[in-house]
């Protein structure tokens, strides 16, 4: 999927203080950042990529066929097989699947996909080998946790709920390393897999949220409504009163060890933050 490129927003300060530093988080340094705030909230603003796709060959890409530990599986046909992704790409894959582990103590033993680098004229990130298609994580054949909402979304309503939970988590891990997420909320064609890729911040860019960003808004309130319980929050992609309300106090409540006093919106650390509470709210 390409992504939609907008003009640079202009910084904003975030309107609380919080005793949590950026080293608390593990955040990396950061290219093409603004550096608001004081030393008791570092608050890191990475300007949005103003990139395009950009056709490769699959020769020019690093072949993989692990992910971490996990073999990776060809959804499709079930089958064992290789990927090709660039090498900045792979790592944050790999960083992914070990917040995943870390946060979930679920560790699976296959990854099965619909794919990374696919063939094309440069329309879509999975030309460039900066993009996944990711349908379940699996142990001894069996599901860690599914992004195949085509196939559970008709089961009991009890099971339906924990699907969803889960669900929600990893589209939370997958958050801290992917700024574009895009789950079964945006189209159908999204309902077998979670797409992710690089294009808004590019490849080395931290994920933040865009409160314009309709995908990003609507998994933060599915977040708030089948992880945390916050049915008060609707899913409209429209970041309201009532969504930026239940995120503060997700934040203030389990932001990290003390709490975050910050609102989502107030940069990388804010965003990481309520993203690994998340992953990690069982």
């Amino acid at each position: 999927m390409g992504t939609a490129l907008s003009p640079d927003e202009p910084p904003r300060h975030p309107t609380r203080r919080s005793a949590l530093a950026l080293g608390a988080l593990g955040l990396a340094a950061t290219a093409g950042v603004i550096g608001i705030g004081g030393p008791d909230f570092p608050v890191t603003r990475p300007r949005e990529s103003r990139e395009r796709p950009v056709a490769v060959s699959r020769t020019a890409l690093e072949r993989r066929r692990v992910l971490g530990s996990a073999a990776y599986v060809y959804e499709a046909d079930g089958k064992r097989a290789a990927y090709y992704v660039t090498d900045a790409f792979g790592a944050r894959l790999d960083r992914w699947l070990t917040t995943w582990t870390e946060h979930t103590g679920l560790e699976p033993d296959e990854i099965r996909s619909y794919g990374a680098w696919t063939r094309g004229s440069g329309g879509s990130w999975h030309h460039s080998g900066e993009a996944f298609d990711l349908a379940r994580l699996t142990r001894k054949g069996r599901d860690v946790v599914s992004a195949r909402y085509d196939r559970w979304r008709g089961e009991p309503a009890r099971q339906v709920r924990r699907r969803q939970r889960l669900y929600w988590r990893l589209a939370a891990s997958l958050h801290t390393e992917f700024a574009d997420v895009v789950t079964y909320l945006y189209d159908a064609a999204h309902a077998d897999h979670i797409h992710v890729d690089t294009g808004r911040f590019g490849p080395t860019g931290a994920p933040r949220l865009i409160e314009r960003s309709g995908v990003q808004v609507q998994a933060v309130q599915a977040m708030c409504r089948h992880v945390w319980g916050r049915t008060d929050v609707q899913i409209n992609g429209e970041f309201d009163r009532v969504t930026r309300h239940a995120t503060a106090t997700i934040l203030r409540e389990h932001g990290g060890e003390g709490g975050l006093d910050a609102e989502l919106g107030d940069g990388v650390q804010a965003w990481r933050a309520f993203m690994l509470a998340t992953v990690s709210h069982a």
